[in-house]
């Protein structure tokens, strides 16, 4: 079985290509690929070659949203059926696709097991790999809500609570989730970034008070006391390292970014605080279908995230844009349906 495919070969070159998968089980559904969602951080250390787990030639994304045109007994058996549409995080392919790489979800086909275990070995990391989507939900309304669900993973660990002082430092579609999810849940939600137009925007969407500065984030915590919980998406130890200062005693630090090693944190600042510090790496396809259901509700806004809709055709200049120092993207996605 053959699609076509997004692939990064060698760092900064992207390319669509011809790939195999493989001949479906009875333990998978085919999915026509509809739309896929950037992932602009993560994709972007892949295609530059920084991230150390993955290795050339590498299929990139985990967002996407299809609908199923095949579907085996076992599977059937599970509940699926063909014309349902889902949200799932990889294909299976053939050869060296499957061992380079945990991705791959910018393809017109994919082939996906969903009869497996939900967790990728005893005791390992639980993960998500396909999800049904709402009736009645528009693929692009959902199909960012792999990284809500990061987000939502993130503040599950923390436990917010109601009225807590939530400050939310560096706003793409991660950041931005985390500001709507903690306001849904009635904490007092700051947010900081360059960019007053992300600012604005977690504003409107969550309500947030926009921050323009870590001098002007600083000056907020010796206002208010401090932070309760600090969630930080930049994975920049220079802001961490700032960010630490405006906890309160016994606050709460959410590491909800990717951070290149080797990381230089002074940790020397989170002496004497007594804080909670959370590593949520990744999602839960439990977290997943949650998002999903609170963009179903209207709760979660996602859809006015996306700044562009991309065809398949556009990957090698996307991408290298994507690369360039200032180039400020939120939510980025590409259109499978007329390729």
């Amino acid at each position: 079985m053959k699609t076509q495919a997004i692939l990064f070969t060698e760092p900064h070159r992207a390319i669509l290509e011809e790939v195999g998968l493989p001949d479906p089980t009875e333990r998978d559904i085919v999915i026509d690929v509809e739309v896929s969602g950037v992932s602009a951080g993560t994709e972007r250390w892949a295609y530059l070659g920084k991230r150390p787990e993955l290795r050339f030639p590498l299929a990139p994304g985990y967002l996407g949203i299809g609908t199923i045109r095949a579907c085996g007994t076992e599977a059937e058996g599970r509940g699926w059926r063909i014309g349902q549409r889902v949200n799932f995080f990889r294909s299976r392919f053939d050869g060296e696709l499957n061992e380079t790489g945990w991705m791959g979800s910018h393809l017109r086909q994919a082939v996906v097991d969903v009869c497996g275990p939900r967790v990728q070995d005893p005791g390992g990391l639980c993960i998500h790999w396909c999800e049904p989507v709402p009736d009645g939900v528009r693929p692009e309304v959902v199909v960012l809500c792999g990284l809500a669900a990061v987000a939502l993973r993130g503040i599950e660990m923390a436990v917010v609570p109601a009225e807590a002082r939530v400050l939310v430092a560096g706003l793409g579609v991660i950041g931005q989730s985390a500001a709507q999810i903690a306001a849904l849940k009635g904490a007092a939600v700051s947010v900081m970034d360059l960019d007053p137009r992300r600012c604005e925007l977690a504003n409107r969407l969550a309500g947030a008070s926009p921050l323009a500065s870590l001098a002007e984030a600083g000056e907020k915590a010796r206002e208010i006391g401090g932070f309760d919980i600090i969630i930080d998406t930049t994975s920049s130890a220079a802001v961490v390292n700032e960010l630490f200062g405006y906890l309160t005693l016994g606050g709460k630090f959410v590491f909800q970014g990717w951070y290149p090693p080797p990381t230089a944190l002074n940790l020397d600042r989170l002496h004497q605080k007594l804080p909670f510090c959370f590593f949520p790496c990744a999602h839960t396809g439990e977290a997943v279908a949650a998002a999903m259901r609170l963009v179903g509700a209207e709760f979660l806004r996602l859809s006015d995230l996306i700044d562009e809709t991309l065809q398949p055709q556009d990957a090698a200049a996307f991408y290298e844009r994507l690369a360039a120092p200032g180039y400020g993207v939120l939510g980025a996605v590409f259109d499978w349906r007329k390729l």
